[in-house]
């Protein structure tokens, strides 16, 4: 954390810049920011110059080396993907499962298993849309619950006000799962000299993103389209179709994905992770394999759960060819580039990164 920096710093560095990512690590720790959908605000200056919303955010400034060796006890070797253990192929055993969830279902049926088994008491998730296209956040205390969080939302919602909420409450034992600047977000606050509920959370899975859609411009939208209450489910097929498919009672309505780019968040543009590299365990789709996901294990944490997850017979794993493991790593590597380009636009300065704090061996590789 930088000396002397509080809300108004926040307010001024990254809401007032369009680079709020509604992670929510802000919120719920402080009465005077409050989240409404996916907006964050500061309705009041608090006062301090140091504060908790100004450290965990992460938009504010983060050195990469440094969270590394608090997450995973050394520096990263891998530029393109971040540190890991083992890269597969993954897919929910239970075919039911798969049917409820979008892909392999993996991330469905290692929550069920974590909460079965004791692994976690409470689960942070996403609840997906209701009828008016906000996603929301929810604890889960029981496997039964999670049929209702299965399926993918390309709104953001503020998962870690969630989290916070639930902390504040006493939970403990906590498995979370979230999107890349979620994570980055939970694993600077257990990385703070702050007293943070977030050393409760046990088991981190992240989410492969590329992009979030801000909620008001999309729902406007959609709105024009179709009934939103009607909508069932939202999925973007791999490339090159191009299109989003809005799944609702009445039939498929398909989107052209340059439609629906228009309302993706600005910050999204300057984000520097597509695979949740903070995570203990990373999930994403395989692209043009259906019905399986990508399954990145990167901390012994991650490592010793997945193990008895497969013991367990929860997943089905298998190699990841090397083709597939070259276009992910390209795929990334691309992301980090044209964020880093962003971000120069925006500061005119190459040693300007905004949030970034890079070491000299990954300026060299995207710069």
């Amino acid at each position: 954390m930088e000396a002397g920096k509080g809300s108004a710093d926040l307010e001024q560095e990254v809401l007032g810049q369009s680079l709020c990512t509604s992670c929510g690590a802000c919120v719920n720790i402080c009465p005077y920011i409050k989240v409404v959908r996916d907006r964050v605000a500061v309705i009041e200056p608090c006062g301090l110059t140091e504060g908790k919303c100004y450290d965990f955010c992460p938009r504010t400034p983060t050195d990469i080396a440094a969270l590394d060796k608090s997450v995973f006890g050394k520096t990263r070797s891998d530029f393109s993907l971040g540190p890991y253990i083992s890269i597969e192929m993954a897919q929910a055993k239970d075919s039911e499962i798969r049917c409820r969830a979008q892909y392999g279902g993996v991330i469905s049926a290692l929550m069920k298993y974590a909460l079965d088994a004791g692994e976690i008491k409470n689960a942070v998730l996403t609840r997906p849309f209701d009828g008016a296209m906000m996603p929301a956040s929810v604890v889960v205390e029981e496997s039964r619950q999670l049929e209702e969080c299965a399926g993918s939302n390309y709104v953001s919602s503020a998962t870690l006000a969630r989290m916070n909420e639930a902390t504040r409450q006493g939970k403990n034992s906590i498995g979370l799962v979230g999107i890349p600047c979620q994570v980055m977000a939970l694993r600077k606050m257990q990385a703070s000299r702050h007293d943070t509920g977030a050393k409760g959370v046990k088991l981190v899975i992240g989410l492969f993103c590329t992009w979030a859609l801000s909620y008001k411009g999309f729902s406007e939208f959609l709105k024009k389209k179709v009934d939103l209450s009607q909508v069932r489910r939202i999925d973007i097929p791999p490339p090159p179709a191009n299109v989003m498919v809005v799944e609702t009672t009445a039939g498929d309505i398909r989107l052209s994905l340059d439609e629906v780019r228009k309302f993706i968040k600005p910050t999204c543009s300057v984000c520097y992770d597509m695979t949740s590299e903070f995570a203990d365990v990373s999930v994403g789709m395989v692209e043009g394999v259906e019905d399986w996901n990508t399954f990145i294990v990167r901390t012994p944490a991650g490592e010793n759960f997945i193990d008895k997850a497969k013991k367990a017979g929860v997943i089905n794993t298998k190699p990841l060819e090397e083709t597939r493991l070259e276009h992910l790593k390209q795929a990334s590597s691309i992301k980090k580039k044209r964020a880093v380009d962003a971000i120069q636009k925006r500061t005119n300065d190459k040693k300007n990164l905004l949030y970034l704090r890079l070491s000299a061996q990954e300026k060299k590789k995207f710069l």
